[in-house]
């Protein structure tokens, strides 16, 4: 049986993460052909898992704690909500007990998010991650040169409110329930895809610093996409881009795809908060179909 993603006029936001798709999601979607199954391979925030998701879809990423959170999403929704839901309020009646006007983030206050970033990054449970991407600096996920979490708390946002977050998460809970989700190297979520599926590629970007990987192999990355091109597997691929005056784009072999085109992101979120300015950026969708 084929598929067709479906429509939604926005993307409920789950999982804040650098990158997401959330302002491209409608416009990449429009252009996916009927497909079988659904394959991601570097999920990140998942925003178009949202409208493509199919019974037996595989959605990967190599970072373990954003898997397990996801698979939390899918079978314990109700753990989720609980959890957030008593961190959201400790870290509020903290606010509530101190000026926050007169808060430097030196200080290391509001104690409480400090505490949960802590003690994240040293087990990696997945609903401190969860708690941390609502309440750090402008929702910008961000790592050190160790893996540890290291973006501020935000000191003018207290999170999403409960009651919110729970309808958030039932929704995509009933979406997902039939993903399989998978902590892997994209090559091998990759040997899974078959004639008829769909593949959608969202690979971190070259010389990107705020990752918890390292820099794509572009000779391995372009020869798997070649392999897909020889198993008539159909993906997008959003790659590089512009930051404003900035060029980021990285040389595709053109013998790789049939079309490019340009989809407009928006403002730099993580560009404001490093450098203090705004800049419009656009990526290239990369289709071999």
């Amino acid at each position: 049986m084929l598929h067709n993603p479906r429509s939604a006029k926005t993307i409920p936001s789950i999982i804040k993460w650098t990158g997401s798709k959330r302002s491209q999601a409608s416009s990449i979607s429009s252009l996916i052909p009927s497909y079988r199954r659904y394959i991601e391979p570097f999920l990140g925030g998942g925003a178009l898992l949202y409208l493509a998701a199919t019974p037996g879809s595989v959605a990967g990423d190599l970072y373990e704690p954003l898997i397990r959170l996801w698979q939390l999403i899918q079978a314990e929704p109700e753990k989720v909500i609980g959890d957030y839901e008593h961190k959201w309020k400790t870290l509020n009646e903290e606010l509530d007990s101190i000026d926050v006007s007169k808060i430097d983030q030196s200080n290391g206050i509001p104690s409480y998010y400090y505490q949960v970033r802590k003690q994240f990054n040293q087990r990696k449970n997945p609903l401190d991650l969860n708690f941390l991407m609502r309440t750090c600096v402008n929702g910008i996920v961000r790592f050190n040169g160790n893996g540890e979490f290291n973006n501020s708390f935000h000191l003018s946002r207290r999170g999403m409110e409960p009651t919110r977050f729970r309808k958030i998460v039932h929704s995509w809970s009933l979406v997902i329930r039939d993903v399989e989700f998978v902590c892997q190297d994209y090559t091998k979520t990759l040997e899974m895809a078959k004639k008829d599926d769909f593949v959608y590629l969202d690979p971190p970007y070259a010389g990107n610093q705020q990752r918890y990987i390292e820099d794509l192999d572009l000779v391995r990355f372009f020869g798997t996409l070649e392999d897909l091109n020889r198993r008539g597997v159909n993906w997008a691929l959003s790659f590089d881009g512009r930051r404003g005056l900035k060029n980021l784009v990285h040389a595709v072999p053109p013998k790789l795809f049939k079309r490019q085109m340009m989809i407009s992101s928006g403002n730099s979120a993580v560009n404001k908060v490093l450098n203090g300015s705004v800049e419009e950026v656009e990526e290239s969708l990369y289709l071999n179909y």
